[in-house]
């Protein structure tokens, strides 16, 4: 069982990163072989959907994106893949570009599939979706429609079979906060939340690892 883990986040050591290895751990102790990719890395060059249709052109590969670049090998193993989790720290209301350019990529060739199975390997995937924000809390984030916005991205994946979203709300963005030009926010509050409801999320996160790959299991 194979379960794949990205990373849309451009820090590769900060909260989300931090959750998705948490994630990751879970899986593995389930018995998951695991694999963890960072789209901001500087040896990925991608963008997203290039509306090519190679995905739709009767007798081609149907439902999988073959655009020649950096992504394609990622792609291919994504498709493949028990376990799909995808994280991303949310700007200006939206996962990060990266992640967005990614899901065009594997969600665009699969949205004619209505078998709720991926077409490669004829399978339910379990799928969850991370976000991290600077959102305070859920009430928060309803009042401001991010659950429109966000909710819906995450949904996508649940075309390929039952999909999770694990939100930590309130993280900490910077280790020294008296360095930047973030007055609005409460560095010894956040601090705080970094010291305990980030440490429950951590843990929410090792769970949903196992959770998926247990479910994933069941669907073999």
């Amino acid at each position: 069982m194979k379960a794949m883990f990205i990373n849309g986040s451009p820090r590769k050591n900060w909260n989300t990163a931090q959750l998705l290895e948490r994630a990751m751990q879970g899986a593995r102790d389930s018995g998951a072989e695991c694999e963890m990719v960072n789209l901001y890395d500087r040896a990925l060059n991608y963008k997203g959907c290039m509306s090519c249709f190679a995905c739709k052109v009767k007798g081609g590969r149907k439902g999988v994106c073959s655009f020649p670049d950096d992504l394609r090998p990622v792609m291919e193993r994504a498709v493949e893949a028990d376990v799909l989790v995808c994280g991303s720290p949310i700007y200006c209301g939206y996962p990060t570009a990266g992640l967005r350019a990614f899901m065009e990529r594997l969600v665009f060739p699969a949205v004619n599939y209505a078998d709720f199975s991926h077409p490669v390997t004829g399978r339910p995937k379990c799928s969850a979706t991370i976000f991290t924000m600077n959102c305070p809390n859920a009430e928060v984030y309803r009042a401001n429609a991010y659950d429109t916005l966000m909710d819906t991205n995450a949904h996508q994946l649940g075309m390929f079979g039952p999909t999770e979203i694990l939100y930590s709300f309130d993280t900490l963005q910077f280790n020294d906060y008296s360095r930047y030009d973030a007055d609005m926010l409460p560095a010894d509050h956040k601090a705080e939340m970094h010291r305990t409801q980030f440490q429950r999320d951590l843990q929410a996160a090792y769970d949903l690892g196992q959770r998926l790959a247990a479910k994933a299991k069941g669907l073999r």
